[in-house]
């Protein structure tokens, strides 16, 4: 019997993974200057090195930053899901930092709020708040290191990101208790107060999993070390596509992931950071899913059978290996069914025209 869920086979973008690692660059002296659009910009033997290649302002700071170290790095974002695929993507080279830390160079001020996650994998890294330098004056830069980035949003990963992810969950999680817990965990978002998207009628889906057997957690109430350490430890984990399956970038290699998404054709990212960490992600499309807006989200759906939906992620939870065979047998069925119907509406439309053409070649009476 066809079910309610079906498998996203395709990517909203690319999944490449790269093994050679990205460019790297060292500049001896360079500048941090106003430019005249506002702002500022990071220059370098003649050019805009943080951006598209521009004319280099007039003047020389008179400013010299500490003869130490500084990495470049994207904004620190507070959002989740964005702290992981672009603020992280600069800063591969520190998996394999020989030497004190560097200091973090960035053209953006600290968030004001919802900076505990990115202190938190900053820690991981050694480095602290007091480590990111914010270029919004003009100063020389003795000492800079510029990576290209090693995640580029739907379309690249490069080997070296995942060295990146490792490290910093490195001793969150021990082997001996890898897939530990047999109980599947669904990570819910019905408390967020914002965020992406949100199903609009999840309170059902997550009612029918308890009922279930099945444990409900709310990511953003844990810290950040423990939800490392909960993807590491269950067998399976399930949820609806977010900045939450982001997590599993720094857990222990070959997660089980089942995500709930919320069209047909699965954001690329996800399968990027799967890619890295070696996971067998699932992710399904529930059938007949609308969609309306979201107080305080982007955007809301609605599943057209919460309880049947749990059930069915309850099933495939607990037969996981075998879900690429069921998968197939179910689209082979909705489109057998799709060709019957067809040859119908076919064969309809054939009666009606010959009808129609008889109707014509009768004589008026």
């Amino acid at each position: 019997m066809a079910g309610r869920l079906r498998r996203c086979r395709e990517l909203w973008g690319d999944c490449v993974l790269s093994e050679a690692p990205p460019r790297l660059r060292t500049v001896a002296d360079a500048a941090v200057l106003p430019r005249p659009e506002g702002g500022f910009g990071i220059y370098a033997q003649g050019v805009r090195i943080d951006g598209p290649e521009e004319t280099v302002p007039d003047g020389l700071p008179h400013e010299t930053a500490p003869d130490v170290p500084h990495l470049f790095v994207d904004p620190i974002v507070p959002h989740y899901g964005h702290l992981v695929t672009d603020t992280l993507a600069r800063l591969w080279p520190l998996a394999g930092w020989q030497g004190p830390r560097p200091k973090l160079l960035s053209l953006a001020p600290w968030p004001e709020a919802g900076g505990e996650a990115a202190a938190a994998i900053l820690g991981r890294l050694g480095l602290a708040r007091a480590d990111v330098v914010v270029a919004d004056r003009p100063m020389r830069l003795p000492h800079l290191v510029v990576a290209d980035p090693a995640f580029r949003e739907r379309s690249l990963v490069h080997r070296a990101f995942g060295d990146l992810c490792r490290t910093i969950g490195r001793d969150l999680w021990r082997e001996d208790e890898v897939d530990a817990v047999a109980r599947p965990v669904y990570l819910s978002k019905s408390r967020l107060a914002a965020g992406i998207s949100r199903i609009a009628n999840e309170e059902a889906i997550v009612a029918e999993l308890d009922r279930l057997g099945v444990e409900i957690v709310f990511p953003e109430t844990l810290p950040f070390g423990e939800q490392v350490r909960l993807f590491s430890t269950r067998r399976v984990v399930m949820g609806s596509t977010g900045s939450a399956f982001h997590t599993a970038a720094f857990a222990a290699p070959g997660r089980r992931i089942l995500g709930l998404n919320w069209m047909r054709r699965l954001h690329a990212n996800f399968a990027l950071l799967d890619a890295i960490g070696g996971h067998t992600a699932r992710y399904y499309f529930p059938l007949g899913t609308r969609y309306a807006q979201a107080e305080a989200f982007h955007f809301g759906w609605t599943v057209r059978d919460p309880r049947g939906v749990a059930t069915e992620l309850v099933e495939r939870a607990h037969a996981f290996e075998a879900l690429d065979a069921r998968d197939a047998a179910e689209e082979a069925a909705e489109r057998t069914a799709l060709g019957r119907a067809m040859g119908f509406a076919t064969a309809l439309r054939g009666r009606i025209s010959r009808h129609l053409r008889r109707g014509a070649r009768r004589p008026a009476e």
